[in-house]
């Protein structure tokens, strides 16, 4: 399914790069990039009623993207290679310094759990020490948020509790549920989205952060017409049927707009990942 840079989800065919960064085709269809938290046939099922919508609403056909793994995502987004974003909310701080425009994001709050096994005999932070927690990505904010949750605590990974990172949230879940690892962080919506079996061999141990939700945006070179357009086609959608049993089967809720103050609360972990990214970059 991957191209190594960037996958194309409309119709599961493996597409090289469409675009050159300038967002040339803009006129004629955009293109949507979803950040990878679930596996590429998981985002395009979950996300083809917002896709179809939003192709009726703007008469404009969707590309709908995904990548790799999160930094392949992020170096594309920084790079303006989509026309519309749905990111995590730390990525959308750093997008909207490189052109994008927040449009909104998900009314649920984003809550870093910890995703337990029932007989586990873990009842609290403080038996997580000596355990091995699954990740989606260091680089997501369910990761950052919870690392930091545990910090505060006075727990350092790689001293008081062993990592391993998975492809999506799933698959993370899932180590807990086969006995791979013995907690996952994750948070409620993708909990909800992966296979009943699955969920069915895991409880939450919850934590008491809460973070903005993915955020959608869009491009500043779609113009200020466009980006209208957008937004009220986002506020049809949510109204809608379709719009609401997307809700309803995701856990997101709604949408509400992104404020100043919702920005200005992700600084802190904005400046973790910068961090992580610049110390893994050659």
């Amino acid at each position: 399914m991957h191209t190594g840079r960037r996958t194309f989800l409309a119709g599961l065919t493996v597409l090289p790069l469409l675009l050159s960064g300038t967002g040339a085709r803009a006129d004629t269809r955009l293109t949507l990039g979803i950040m990878p938290f679930n596996s590429a046939l998981a985002l395009l099922k979950t996300h083809q009623p917002l896709r179809q919508a939003l192709e009726a609403n703007l008469g404009l056909p969707i590309d709908v993207f995904t990548a790799a793994d999160y930094t392949s995502f992020v170096r594309e987004s920084l790079a303006g290679r989509y026309d519309l974003l749905i990111t995590g909310p730390h990525f959308a701080v750093m997008s909207v310094e490189k052109g994008y425009v927040p449009l909104v994001h998900y009314h649920a709050p984003l809550q870093p759990i910890f995703v337990i096994r029932p007989d586990s005999g873990i009842g609290d932070a403080e038996a997580l020490r000596g355990r091995v927690i699954a990740l989606s990505s260091l680089f997501s904010i369910s990761s950052i948020g919870g690392m930091k949750w545990l910090a505060d605590k006075g727990m350092q990974a790689g001293r008081d509790y062993h990592v391993r990172e998975y492809p999506t949230h799933g698959a993370a879940i899932a180590a807990v549920a086969v006995g791979e690892a013995d907690a996952a962080l994750t948070t409620h919506t993708p909990l909800k989205q992966i296979p009943p079996d699955v969920r069915s061999k895991v409880v939450q141990l919850p934590s008491d952060i809460r973070i903005p939700h993915l955020m959608t945006l869009a491009h500043r070179r779609l113009g200020d017409k466009r980006i209208a357009a957008l937004r009220k086609a986002l506020r049809d959608f949510a109204e809608s049927p379709a719009g609401q049993r997307f809700f309803l089967d995701t856990g997101y809720q709604g949408y509400d707009p992104v404020s100043d103050a919702d920005l200005q609360a992700l600084v802190p972990y904005v400046a973790i990942v910068r961090q992580q990214m610049e110390l893994e970059t050659p």
